[in-house]
């Protein structure tokens, strides 16, 4: 009676029902509980032998308190890293903003030289860094350099937009177009003393192939802008191609020079064996046997109209 006298105080102060009727958590772990007055009081001495066990026991005791002092060190730890990340963060910002007006101002440049080339071909062109897929998220950038890169955005219709250079969208002769004019803007922006670049004709079209020929004629034969400056020039440029077009007229330019590799059975074993003098010579006799021949044959036709006049008078 005293147990079920005292569990009924305990639902009147913590009810194991809602308004509802539905039990509450509460009314689970009441219902457990046994209604036998000795099995109550054996459950109490054990709960007392806990207690007096883990006061008792230096182990446990000295465990906790090991815990205890091992977890405020790890707080402390994430405390200092916070910190630290947040000075590193500082530190890599301070590194990053000189490194990147410098990237852009070189790009800025390139992207003018390269916009004004493609403009010079009837399309359009720019170039520009391009920062990852966070490179609106100014807090992911500080993470992601290794993403980083320069991208080339070309259109060669009036109606069409800007669009990022690629395999997919553009044919082999857009893109040899575009990379030869992105290598030129480039290349003005440092110096070489030569430049060697081999068959950058190669696919393209008549009209571009000129273009793009008179481009390179213009790069490569420009004036010093410092004579005083020996490195204030625009190097030497060689073009290897197995053909050109006819008809270049920037090939007439007097800084531009031809050179003709001849390879084959019939060519001179030695390059000793090589004499103008001799091969002029020759020439020369070639031309004087062939003007003999001809004049030669102006006096048969000659012969033959006088011979054709006498047999008319005869007649």
């Amino acid at each position: 009676q005293l147990v079920s006298g005292l569990k009924q105080r305990a639902e009147s102060i913590a009810p194991i029902t809602d308004a509802e009727g539905n039990g509450t958590p509460l009314k689970a772990l009441l219902d457990e509980i046994t209604d036998e007055r000795s099995e109550l009081e054996d459950l109490i001495e054990e709960a007392k032998d806990r207690i007096r066990n883990i006061h008792d026991n230096p182990e446990v005791l000295r465990r906790y308190e090991e815990q205890t002092r091992e977890l405020e060190a790890q707080r402390e730890k994430f405390e200092g890293m916070k910190d630290s990340k947040g000075a590193r963060k500082e530190e890599l910002q301070n590194l990053k903003m000189p490194y990147e007006a410098s990237l852009t101002n070189i790009v800025s440049k390139v992207n003018i030289l390269f916009g004004g080339y493609m403009t010079e071909l009837g399309c359009a062109g720019e170039v520009r860094i391009y920062r990852g897929e966070d490179e609106n998220d100014g807090e992911n950038q500080m993470d992601n350099f290794k993403d980083w890169g320069i991208q080339i955005r070309v259109k060669f219709r009036e109606k069409s937009e800007l669009q990022v250079l690629s395999a997919r969208v553009h044919s082999g002769g857009e893109r040899s177009v575009s990379t030869i004019m992105y290598l030129m803007a480039m290349q003005d922006m440092m110096v070489s003393p030569f430049r060697c670049v081999d068959e950058i004709n190669q696919g393209l079209d008549e009209r571009n192939e000129r273009l793009v020929f008179r481009r390179i004629v213009q790069n490569s034969t420009r004036d010093a802008e410092l004579q005083s400056d020996p490195s204030s020039h625009c190097g030497q440029y060689f073009l290897i191609t197995p053909k050109l077009l006819p008809n270049l007229t920037d090939m007439e330019h007097d800084d531009v020079t031809v050179l003709c590799i001849f390879n084959g059975p019939h060519n001179f074993k030695h390059f000793n064996d090589f004499d103008a003098d001799k091969i002029i010579q020759m020439k020369k006799r070639s031309v004087g046997i062939k003007r003999d021949a001809e004049n030669d044959g102006d006096e048969d036709s000659d012969s033959q109209n006088k011979r054709l006049r006498t047999s008319d008078m005869d007649v």
